[in-house]
């Protein structure tokens, strides 16, 4: 039998987890002046990690806290309060800060803690270790990284997600432009094509939403997703609209705030959703059962767990029948129509 070698992750992970017990201080102090959150990560992921600036700012006041992420990820949360800067560059990251949260990170942010002097430092990395083979859920994992370094974390644990004015007219001239009244939000595309749940089914999903609850129906997304949007659009027989190409995350959080109902496969706009409590159906495929959930009081999850779950995502053992194609129309209707009474619409 072939000797399976870690994964370049997994030692990342484990030279993370041997710089912070070795050279790096962990503890309140209160005369924190500094701080750095690493978040190179993904739309969804950083949804899922906001109210870390919170807990930070409830406990160092007077700290400036800088964010290092990724370039389209900056639009979702430049209008975060409690956070000072943001930047897009790990080559930006060329000074001392008192204290770095790694909460998703590279080999470059790990050797610039060391470069520049970072006295206190927390990651990602100990939290998945310690909860090894029991992975919390990541708003739980996020809230866990920063826990040493916090006063409490009785404050909220809840994301929050923020737009501004000039977003929100932006937004409301769209929907008064399109005479909008009540509508959901469906986005059809995933980052991976093994979490995507064929088109021909979220056509039949919107003419039921549109039907039988009157709701017009939007299609959310990117440049990337008007291929798939304009496929699912011509099998429906009602006009139907398109909040895509120059919108940006936070006029799009803002649209989550006003809509009625969500559906979507697991992907970052699920999770904006997630943040702003809407009425939502997360299809999930082969995702980790639990972990990426919407955590929503109003929320379901259709997830056909099998057991060549977890997998790499990308190729699968059973491409007959993928485990997000096992999710039918009738499930998915069954779910709007429980939500729809539990929210009384």
């Amino acid at each position: 039998m072939p000797i399976k070698l870690p994964s370049s992750e997994q030692f990342l992970f484990a030279a993370n987890v041997l710089a912070n017990r070795l050279f790096f201080k962990q503890g309140f102090n209160a005369g924190i002046q500094t701080i750095l959150v690493v978040k190179w990560d993904e739309i969804g992921d950083m949804a899922t990690a906001t109210h870390v600036f919170e807990l930070l700012k409830t406990s160092y006041p007077q700290a400036k806290i800088t964010v290092l992420c990724k370039p389209f990820v900056k639009s979702l949360i430049e209008h975060d309060a409690n956070i000072d800067e943001i930047i897009t560059d790990i080559a930006a990251y060329n000074k001392s800060y008192h204290l770095v949260v790694e909460l998703r990170g590279t080999w470059s942010t790990l050797l610039k803690s060391f470069f520049n002097k970072a006295k206190y430092r927390v990651g990602r990395a100990e939290v998945r270790v310690a909860n090894r083979g029991k992975q919390l859920h990541e708003i739980a994992t996020n809230a866990a990284v920063v826990a040493p370094m916090v006063l409490s974390l009785n404050t909220t644990l809840k994301p929050r997600l923020y737009f501004n004015a000039e977003e929100a007219k932006n937004v409301h001239a769209f929907i008064a432009e399109n005479q909008i009244k009540k509508f959901a939000i469906l986005h059809v595309g995933a980052r991976r094509i093994l979490r995507q749940w064929p088109l021909e089914r979220f056509a039949q999903i919107a003419n039921f939403l549109h039907t039988q609850y009157q709701l017009e129906i939007i299609f959310a997304g990117t440049s990337e997703d008007e291929p798939q949007i304009g496929i699912v659009k011509e099998l429906l027989n009602f006009k139907s609209f398109s909040f895509t190409n120059g919108f940006s995350l936070s006029e799009f959080s803002c649209l989550c705030s006003k809509a009625n109902f969500y559906v979507g496969n697991e992907s970052g706009p699920l999770h904006i959703a997630s943040a702003f409590d809407v009425p939502l159906l997360g299809l999930y495929g082969p995702g980790v059962p639990n972990v990426f959930y919407p955590m929503g009081k109003n929320s379901k999850v259709l997830h056909h767990v099998l057991t060549c779950n977890p997998c790499n995502q990308l190729d699968c053992v059973e491409p007959e029948s993928p485990c997000i194609t096992r999710i039918q129309v009738l499930d998915a209707e069954l779910a709007i129509a429980e939500l729809m009474e539990r929210i009384n619409l």
